[in-house]
């Protein structure tokens, strides 16, 4: 009887991850789609708008669609509000738009995240995304797996006029071409 049950249990166990698999994919992307167009909505640059560093013709959405293709494999998730304010430390009112995205599993260490300071407000920006670099430094620092160790201390903070970035990722020399393409340095 015992028998019996282990098998029944494992097999509804085995079914519901099964199912958890494909209905967290299209979760992930329903997701990462809603945040998208709420970032979109809330806080992205309009492509008829010309704004100090970005490269005219470009837009924050478009540098991201080129990173989703270098990295479209990678689990990510998109960063919002609570995760700019808690993960990163930015102070929301040096803030006029910004979009992100990190990780989703702690097994790589990726972060990219554009933000768009208010005037002035660039370099306050910049220090507190130095200060996410460290801690990530730090997280990763004795975890070597994926180089995780290597990517972090690699890691870019940049400013091009009136945005802050932040790039970890394993990948500099591809994603120092696509900053290349939308951004002035």
């Amino acid at each position: 009887m015992k028998k019996i049950f282990a098998f029944i249990f494992a097999a509804l166990m085995v079914a519901s991850l099964s199912g958890c698999g494909s209905n967290n994919s299209s979760s992930v992307a329903s997701q990462e789609e809603s945040a998208v167009s709420s970032s979109a909505e809330s806080s992205a640059v309009e492509s008829e708008t010309v704004v100090a560093g970005m490269k005219e013709g470009k837009t924050v959405e478009g540098f991201f669609a080129a990173v989703d293709e270098l990295y479209g494999e990678m689990s990510r998730t998109p960063i919002d509000d609570d995760m700019l304010k808690d993960l990163y430390m930015i102070d929301m009112e040096n803030v006029e738009t910004y979009m992100g995205e990190t990780s989703m599993i702690n097994v790589h260490a990726f972060d990219v995240l554009v933000v768009q300071a208010k005037e002035g407000k660039v370099e306050d920006v910049k220090a507190t995304l130095e200060e996410r670099k460290q801690a990530r430094i730090s997280e990763f620092e004795f975890y070597p797996v994926n180089n995780n160790d290597v990517n972090t201390k690699n890691a870019l903070v940049l400013t091009s006029g009136d945005y802050a970035i932040l790039v970890i990722c394993n990948d500099y020399d591809s994603m120092q071409k696509i900053l290349d393409e939308y951004f002035t340095f």
